[in-house]
């Protein structure tokens, strides 16, 4: 099958991540992702209604992954996605978050590039690169990648989720999906996957079994990086820590989880080689009105929850606690 037959297809659960929805699906047009799926459940903030609105004009594939039984959403996805079956065997998935940018280094930057410059490839793991907060208190309508440009160090061995990674592969290979990578090969060895890290040099081969993140020997960030604004603003933080962790039923988030993926040692601006394309497919989808207006629903009940939640005595000692150990760009 010739490259130019060969589709990129992502999978996404989702849910309540309405203001941040049209940045994300517009980077994921600009760097080439042939379909895109989103699953959502339990939405509140027309998050839902929003991606609706993106089917009916075609741009992606909206799947309502609702369910009344008390089960990992994730795991829901997951399986629904496999069931559509809507990759080929040849074709690349990638199950991507809404809080994390693909950011291809090579070729025209997109995915398609980035699999012509490891010609062998089958398996692709890419690294996160943690963005921290930056200092930026209030919420505010812009793209991420313009307000949040401070990230972790290349070389960071702690957390461990400073290196966790997310993996680019080709549906034949693998039977299972996993959040960070896939599972249940269909092929014998490891050596069968050709499986490549972010700088195009194969992964050890106990990677074949587990392991969800990079080490000292397999971690590459010279084709690809994955940006993973996971805080964002101090106030959407708050509203991040009331909705809870996307694959962590009932887990709570607070300053443990702030702390570990603040990471602002570097300024790292090289996802703007796409902005432009971007752009232009950001301000397509907003001309039309009935997206202008759930987006801009959808900022509006998260500066309203924001309101409430500032309130509360409990995220007032949050707020204090995130601003206390830093040069705000903003007033508390």
């Amino acid at each position: 099958m010739a490259d130019r037959d060969l589709r990129y297809i992502s999978v996404t659960p989702m849910k309540n991540e309405g203001p941040f929805v049209l940045e994300w699906v517009a980077h994921n047009l600009a760097i080439g992702v042939d379909r895109i799926v989103v699953m959502t459940n339990d939405c509140s903030d027309g998050t839902d209604a929003l991606l609706q609105r993106l089917d009916d004009m075609g741009v992606l594939t909206h799947v309502d992954n609702n369910s009344r039984r008390q089960t990992s959403p994730q795991k829901r996805a997951y399986k629904k996605f496999l069931k559509m079956e809507i990759a080929r065997p040849q074709d690349w998935v990638v199950v991507i978050d809404a809080d994390e940018h693909i950011n291809v280094k090579t070729g025209d930057h997109t995915l398609r590039a980035l699999t012509k410059a490891i010609p062998d490839a089958k398996t692709i793991s890419m690294t996160w690169r943690l963005f921290g907060n930056a200092g930026i208190i209030r919420y505010e309508d812009r793209f991420l990648s313009d307000q949040f440009r401070r990230a972790a160090p290349e070389r960071m061995f702690r957390p461990p989720q400073a290196w966790g990674f997310k993996t680019m592969f080709q549906r034949g290979l693998w039977d299972a999906l996993g959040v960070h990578r896939p599972k249940r090969p269909t092929v014998e060895t490891m050596e069968e996957c050709h499986w490549y890290n972010g700088s195009g040099r194969l992964m050890p081969d106990r990677y074949y079994t587990s392991s969800w993140r990079s080490a000292r020997d397999s971690v590459g960030y010279d084709l690809v990086q994955v940006n993973h604004y996971a805080l964002k603003s101090c106030e959407s933080y708050l509203v991040k820590k009331m909705r809870g962790r996307a694959h962590h039923l009932g887990e709570s988030l607070g300053m443990d989880y702030w702390n570990m993926m603040n990471q602002n040692a570097e300024e790292d601006g090289s996802i703007d080689v796409i902005l432009d394309r971007k752009r232009d497919h950001f301000y397509d989808m907003l001309a039309d009105p009935e997206i202008a207006r759930l987006h801009h629903m959808s900022c509006d009940l998260h500066r309203q929850q924001i309101s409430q939640l500032r309130e509360l005595p409990e995220m007032q000692e949050l707020m204090q606690q995130m601003t206390a150990g830093f040069a705000a760009r903003n007033e508390v």
